[in-house]
């Protein structure tokens, strides 16, 4: 559903992306911490997606 969703918004995709840059630079040795940050954006799209199939 996370990927898909993102397949189909590519703005969605680049934020993805973007987060994830600056977490890996953010927590670069830190690898639960990183895990925990990208959360609540996941979390995000998910909801967005069961929404949009509802």
């Amino acid at each position: 559903m996370f990927r898909d969703y993102l397949r189909t918004y590519p703005n969605a995709l680049k934020e993805y992306q973007q987060l994830k840059v600056n977490l890996a630079a953010k927590y670069r040795f830190d690898r639960i911490s990183y895990t925990k940050a990208k959360a609540p954006f996941i979390q995000k799209i998910i909801n967005k997606a069961k929404e949009e199939r509802d």
